[in-house]
């Protein structure tokens, strides 16, 4: 139920050295939405001579100062009317107080309906670039001015880059027939002084330090929140961290017959749940018994366990992961000459012998998480005779460059990476006795096995300080 008060000024204070009274004409009408009072209200007196007549009455809450109060402000006005008037109307028959600067002018037309005293204060403030604060029960009203806020920064000050390709060519000077590039040039600070200066007034301005980690921003008190949302959501997303355990196996098939690992056996043997890849879901397979897993596995062929590794990434950092053997070797002058370079003299190289395993994580709010894997492993071919000292190697190397999507705890299984390898037994019975040997193909393939896990994150950023 909503109450309408009118009351026309029927006098002005009477300044010393003056004389008589004058009647300007009526206020606007001030509603308040709130019950109505019951209460009889006694006959309007006539005005006494020295004695101001009655305001517009505005009544919010008789109860304290409170800008939220549950009662809200009607309150239309149709003609030009000063901004002071206003201010004045707004707190007339309230517990606030309220004074204005020298600053302070114009005029105010409107129609506010159902608005706190909070909100009325801004709408009528804001757009004439005003501010207001509040102390106790006294309102001060001002010209907007900047400030300046201080926002932590907790990353490292490092500027990461990164670029891997993968490519097949008939010749080396030939141009690729497939190539997969990846680059990867993270500096989160250059990334968040741009999106901070998005958010900027004309009149806002910042500055990064990046040796101490703090962001200054001097703008409106409205661009500073907002600024400080955006760097605890950047930071809250850009600390999040994956513990990646990874298994790097190769497993000789037993049957000759065999292609690859049957993957539906295995699952079903070890009772792992395996998640099919449809739509925009997350794949991977669910293992509650790694041991159980690789018993399935070893029952399908000889497990030999390259490497292990587990490592912490942070979100969209990439993680770099390397076991192998080192070998080197020279260039010397007549392969310089058949590549077309000038000759010098033997120039040392080396080649990793091994397994070079690269993950990229980002991880969402709703658990899943993308990785960016790009494994390369690499082992020296079999040669028929003996090589030169010191001469380039063959390698028979196995890479791949993908994006997968799976949820948290849960394991990627990247295979098909097939290799023939001639395996030799010495001899049985007599022909064993005189250095007989025996050749088989076998057929391998390198498995790799990678289980994301969220680490917890700790305590948010704080937004900033004054």
């Amino acid at each position: 139920m909503a109450a309408a008060l009118v009351a026309p000024l029927a006098s002005v204070p009477r300044l010393a050295g003056q004389a008589g009274t004058q009647r300007p004409p009526d206020l606007p009408v001030t509603r308040l939405e709130g019950r109505a009072t019951e209460a009889a209200q006694p006959p309007p007196q006539a005005p006494r001579p020295g004695v101001p007549g009655d305001l517009p009455v505005t009544q919010i809450d008789d109860r304290g100062a409170n800008l939220d109060g549950p009662r809200t402000i009607a309150l239309a006005i149709s003609q030009p009317m000063a901004l002071r008037d206003i201010l004045l109307l707004l707190v007339r028959g309230t517990p606030f107080s309220i004074v204005t600067d020298e600053q302070v002018g114009g005029t105010f037309v409107g129609d506010l309906k159902g608005l706190t005293m909070r909100q009325a204060l801004e709408a009528v403030l804001f757009p004439r670039d005003l501010d207001y604060d509040v102390r106790g029960n006294l309102i001060r009203v001002f010209p907007r001015k900047p400030e300046t806020r201080l926002f932590n920064i907790d990353y490292v000050n490092a500027r990461r880059r990164w670029e891997r390709g993968v490519q097949s060519a008939i010749a080396p000077d030939a141009p690729p027939s497939a190539r997969a590039v990846t680059t990867t040039d993270a500096d989160l600070l250059d990334d968040l002084a741009h999106g901070v200066t998005a958010l900027l007034s004309s009149s806002g301005r910042m500055h990064v330090d990046r040796t101490a980690g703090v962001v200054q921003v001097t703008d409106f008190s409205e661009r500073l929140d907002q600024v400080g949302l955006y760097v605890e959501a950047v930071q809250l997303r850009a600390n999040r961290q994956v513990r990646i355990e990874a298994r790097v196996f190769e497993v000789a098939l037993t049957d000759p017959a065999s292609s690859s690992v049957d993957w539906k056996a295995v699952a079903a043997r070890a009772g792992a749940a395996l998640r099919p890849a449809s739509g925009r879901g997350a794949s991977g397979i669910r293992i509650e018994d790694l041991d159980a897993l690789m018993r399935a596995i070893a029952e399908q062929g000889s497990v030999t366990t390259i490497a292990a590794p587990q490592i912490v990434a942070m979100n969209n950092e990439p993680a770099l992961m390397r076991v192998g053997t080192q070998s080197v070797y020279f260039v010397t002058a007549s392969e310089m000459e058949r590549q077309g370079k000038d000759v010098r003299p033997p120039a040392p190289a080396s080649v990793l012998e091994g397994l070079t395993l690269v993950v990229t994580p980002q991880v969402a709010s709703d658990g899943i998480v993308q990785l960016q894997v790009a494994p390369t492993y690499t082992r020296k071919a079999e040669q028929q005779g003996s090589a030169r000292p010191g001469s380039i190697p063959a390698l028979n190397v196995s890479e791949a460059d993908t994006l997968v999507r799976v949820q948290d705890g849960e394991t990627v299984v990247l295979s098909g990476f097939l290799q023939h390898r001639t395996k030799v037994t010495a001899g049985t019975g007599v022909a064993g006795l005189f250095g007989a040997q025996s050749r088989a193909i076998v057929n391998s393939e390198l498995v790799i096995l990678l289980t994301p896990t969220v680490v917890t994150p700790g305590v948010g950023a704080t937004g900033g300080t004054r």
